[in-house]
């Protein structure tokens, strides 16, 4: 397994065959040579998939906003998972354009291909170490799906000679820690169950990858982009009760978070519990609505 800027714990096919006899390898050598079991990793994801929609909505609405695609042009979906930034651009791009989408998960590209149009492009495979044609695409897009970059600069690089000169990218990724109850409350519920549960690096690829915008405008300017940020507040709203949210995060993340520790079904549900209870202030009429920070970042391929 290997551990990422939350601290979660990522399955590798070693841990799968032979009990964990690789330990904790960097993040960047799964990536370079896909140890990770795809199927495991991608599991939680599908069975929480129209909660996590749900809960995104906003965070795409504001993306999709930004990046002001227009009929015919030609899209790159970097990290594109299931598909719902995908179908979004492919609307929006017309059947005069096109919309190619690439994820390093089979399973989540499966889906995705399940309801992908015609004008829909599935590549799998590495989005920052692709060989992609050079200034193929009019825009790039994504949806929270450049923080696992193994080596950032060179992927924002190889993501420049993609694009045509002048095309925009926009991204979404998650602002600060601390601004970000959704991943906190989990794995402060963990941590109280499991005070041994090792630390987060901030450093490592995931989630919280880029939570200083400043250092990611740093790179993508060093990666031939102009970049601007905008960092908004808004709510993550899966439209459901306290108690179902906790159980959906628990499906969503509790395989990674917890895998170092083995948890019996106590343990899980002490810490679904502990996750209701800190979720229970942002109940709103029945309904959850977890205060977010999202930096929005804006480049254009110069």
């Amino acid at each position: 397994m290997t551990r990422d800027s939350l601290g979660l714990v990522w399955p590798l096919r070693s841990d799968i065959a032979s009990g964990r006899g690789i330990g904790y390898r960097p993040l960047k050598h799964w990536i370079e040579e896909n140890w990770v079991d795809w199927d495991a990793m991608s599991k939680p994801w599908l069975e929480a998939e129209g909660f996590l929609n749900a809960a995104h909505a906003e965070v795409m609405q504001g993306m999709m906003a930004r990046a002001g695609l227009a009929p015919g042009q030609r899209i790159l979906d970097v990290g594109c998972g299931t598909g719902p930034s995908l179908m979004l651009a492919a609307e929006a791009v017309g059947v005069d354009g096109h919309v190619t989408g690439i994820d390093i998960a089979p399973p989540l590209l499966a889906r995705a291909a399940e309801r992908a149009p015609e004008n829909v492009t599935l590549i799998e495979g590495d989005a920052g170490s692709y060989a992609y044609p050079q200034a193929a695409f009019d825009a790039i897009i994504s949806h929270f799906g450049t923080m696992f970059f193994a080596d950032t600069a060179a992927a924002f690089a190889n993501l420049r000679s993609a694009a045509k000169d002048g095309a925009r990218m926009t991204l979404a990724v998650w602002g600060r820690p601390p601004k970000n109850p959704w991943f906190g409350i989990p794995r402060k519920a963990a941590v109280a169950r499991f005070p041994d549960l090792p630390p987060p690096d901030p450093d490592a690829p995931g989630p919280m990858r880029f939570a200083d915008a400043e250092a990611l405008l740093a790179i993508l300017n060093g990666a031939g982009w102009e970049a601007s940020a905008e960092t908004i507040d808004l709510h993550l709203t899966p439209g459901e009760s306290v108690e179902a949210t906790a159980r959906m995060l628990m499906t969503a993340v509790s395989t990674m978070l917890l895998a170092p520790v083995e948890p019996m079904d106590d343990d899980l549900a002490a810490i679904e519990a502990g996750i209701a209870s800190e979720f229970a202030g942002f109940e709103v009429d029945g309904v959850v609505r977890v205060p977010a920070e999202i930096h929005y970042l804006t480049a254009t391929a110069s």
